[in-house]
């Protein structure tokens, strides 16, 4: 039976792509909210999604099982982290630029001003999610939970 907060956790099968040392490179398909959605043709995120084609996600992981390249591990974060860098991603940046454009505009700013003023707000608000990346905390939520030999069928 899976215990309750693991029952919250995201989940994706990567494939192994080196080991160095206590490391594993991870690699797979970056995957758009809206794949198989009936909606595709006409949404918005589909389209951009298609048209960035970023190429494929590559993560580090320290090595918590024997893997080797070419084998498949499946990996978990607990929502409660994705959340949490959701939010530092996603929430805050939007957040803070509408404040400021408020409090800009509230001020009786010109909109030339106000537009000039929330570029540096902006980029203020990137920084937490910038260093969270850079200090390996959302990295650090995810764990291997299963590894999938290289000669196994799914």
């Amino acid at each position: 039976m899976t215990a309750p907060h693991e029952a919250r956790a995201l989940r994706q099968t990567l494939r192994v792509v080196g080991v160095e040392g206590a490391r594993v490179r991870l690699a797979g398909d970056r995957l758009s909210g809206c794949a198989a959605c009936a909606a595709r043709a006409g949404c918005g995120a589909g389209a951009l999604a298609e048209m960035l084609d970023a190429g494929p996600l590559e993560i580090t992981l320290p090595r918590g099982a024997p893997v080797a390249p070419g084998d498949r591990v499946v990996v978990a974060m607990e929502g409660g982290a994705f959340l949490g860098a959701a939010g530092l991603a996603y929430l805050l940046p939007p957040a803070a630029l509408v404040a400021a454009a408020a409090g800009f505009a509230a001020l009786g700013l010109s909109d030339l001003w106000v537009a000039a003023l929330c570029a540096p707000v902006l980029a203020l608000a990137l920084l937490p999610a910038w260093r969270a990346d850079r200090r390996g905390r959302i990295a650090a939520a995810l764990r291997i939970e299963e590894v999938i030999p290289a000669g196994a069928r799914p």
